[in-house]
This record gives structure tokens, sequence and C-alpha cells, in this order.
């Protein structure tokens, strides 16, 4: 553990081990806030949250930690692709990673493209055709497609090499933006539907609400990705005890990232989704943060439209790219 006396009271990231060392896979779970206890005595570290929570994880339990820089703005207007993607990356992560320079790499048994894609955020720190080699062997080696997840416009020009050499466009998204305060001044939640909860873990009904992609039962690796982030929240609108609109949200750097919105087609257009973004803002709101962002297919028109409606805006593009 990297964390001194001289860093309490800055911010800080303390990764802790959730599950015991005798499971299959181990699972992780991120603290981050400000370091108020470094008690080598009891051995363990006490970190306040920004919801005010104070956390103490035994140093036992601690599998990396370190002192971060203070939280910065989310600039909603004007951070820039690369900032808004790495921000990102932290609330939907890998659960194997590796840096290449400046480049992220990340693999999680193939469940999801951001989760086993490359984010490359900057320089890799050797000539291409060598980070491109480096690449595709470490993905080789955990039996994954080389995958390189591309934020357009900020990195056309690695688009462009990468199309020189051979490597495709196969999907992507578009980003939208938008400032918590001013959602919450649309006021969106629905009358006559019930408050929204949001727990820390998914609980069966939320996981069989949850259809990745169309897909079915989810894969025993999801369940790790859902959890894994600083402190992931879990959304739901239950009528009758049962999810009917679900989403999963990310808190990191001012930002709040919300994922897998899924809303039960029996009950559909009758603003559901609206309501369930509603609790989600309050929620967002209520731990400090100030901007918002999410990913839609570009033929997903509906949900383009039902976004743009609230008052989102397009911040930019990603694609990702393959040999």
């Amino acid at each position: 553990m990297s964390l001194r006396p001289t860093d309490v009271g800055h911010r800080v990231v303390v990764r802790r081990v959730l599950t015991t060392p005798s499971a299959d896979r181990p699972q992780y779970g991120d603290v981050l806030g400000e370091l108020i206890e470094l008690d080598a005595e009891r051995q363990r570290v006490v970190v306040r949250t920004a919801a005010g929570d104070t956390v103490a994880v035994a140093v036992a339990d601690v599998v990396a930690a370190k002192r971060i820089p203070p939280r910065r703005s989310p600039r909603v207007a004007r951070i820039d692709d690369l900032e808004l993607e790495r921000i990102a990356s932290l609330g939907w992560r890998g659960l194997d990673t590796a840096e290449l320079g400046e480049w992220q790499l990340r693999a999680a048994g193939g469940w999801t493209g951001r989760a086993n894609s490359v984010l490359p955020l900057g320089d890799p720190g050797s000539p291409l055709d060598d980070a491109l080699a480096s690449v595709r062997e470490w993905y080789a080696a955990r039996d994954l497609p080389p995958t390189i997840q591309l934020p357009l416009p900020a990195r056309d020009d690695l688009r462009r090499a990468l199309a020189e050499r051979g490597w495709t466009d196969r999907w992507g998204a578009l980003v939208l933006v938008a400032r918590v305060r001013a959602l919450r001044a649309a006021n969106l939640s629905v009358p006559g539907l019930p408050p929204v909860t949001v727990a820390s873990s998914p609980d069966p009904g939320w996981l069989a609400a949850y259809h990745y992609r169309g897909g079915g039962a989810l894969p025993a690796v999801a369940q790790e990705v859902l959890r894994s982030g600083t402190a992931p929240g879990f959304v739901a609108l239950r009528l009758d005890g049962a999810p009917v609109a679900i989403c999963r949200l990310a808190l990191d750097e001012g930002w709040v990232g919300i994922t897998a919105v899924e809303v039960d087609p029996a009950h559909r257009r009758r603003g559901l989704a609206t309501h369930l973004l509603a609790g989600a803002v309050e929620y967002a709101a209520e731990h400090g943060a100030e901007g918002v962002y999410l990913q839609v297919d570009s033929d997903n028109a509906g949900a383009l439209a039902m976004y743009e409606k609230l008052g989102f805006t397009h911040h930019h593009t990603y694609r990702y790219y393959r040999p």
C-alpha cells in the first residue's frame, strides 16, 4: 500500500477485496474520497466519501491505494472527448487491466466492448506498429480479439492509421451529456408513479430485467463488471414489487454515467424511462455530481429523440476497431 501519513486530508482511491481469497474469482471494489485516518496500530485506513459516509478498510483487504488529484469541475460544455472517456472508463471497468504508455488495456471475458478494448488516451510509448503488436499479444493471451475503442473526433489520427493497417470499424455509439442542474429543473418525475430505488448491488430482479444487447441470461462475468467501479448504483422502478425499469449509475469526478437502461416492453409509453432518469438524477445530485453522460446506439432513433427532448446534447462518438 502506497499511502503515507502525509496523505491524510487528501483525496485517495482504495481498491479492496470484496470476496474471500478462496472464491473462484475475487471481486474488488473501490472507495473514493478523503483519507481521514491511517491507523497503523489498528491496521486500517478510513475514507470519507463524497456522500459523507465513513468507510473503514482493513489493510489486509487493500489491493492498491494511492493519492489522487482533487476532484475537478465536470465542465459539461467544455470537457474534451478523451477526458470524458477517461472518466467513463472508471465507471465501467475491465477486470483485467494493463497500461501501454497512455493506452489502457482492458479485458473481462469478452463481455461488453468497453470492458474488453484498448482506450488510447495518448501516446502508447512506442512506435505504433510495435504498440499494435503488443495489443495483439495481450488479447491473444486472453483468447480475445484485439479491439480499440476510438473516441472521435479526438483520435481521428489513430483511426486513419488503423485503417491504413487493415483495421476496420465494427460498431460504436454516440455519447450524450447534460447538466444535473438542468435536468432537475425540468422536473422529469411522472405523477402517479412510485419513487425509484437505488441499491449498492443488483438483486435477482434487477439482473433478470437486464438484457445486454437483447441476449439471454447474464454470464457470471457480467455481474463482476456491473459491480466494478467506485460506487455503482443500481436503480429500479418497481410496480407490484417487480422492476419494470432499471439502469446503472457510476459516479466519478463530478460526473454520473447512466448505463444498462431497460424498460419492460409491456410497460412502455408510460413515461417510465423519464421517471427512472429523474430518480437517477436526484441521486446523482445528492452525491455531488454536476454532469451526466450516457451512450446511445446511433440507430436508436427513439432513445435519441427522448434524450434530446429531455435536454441532452451530442458530445462525441466512439467506434470500435478490429483487425
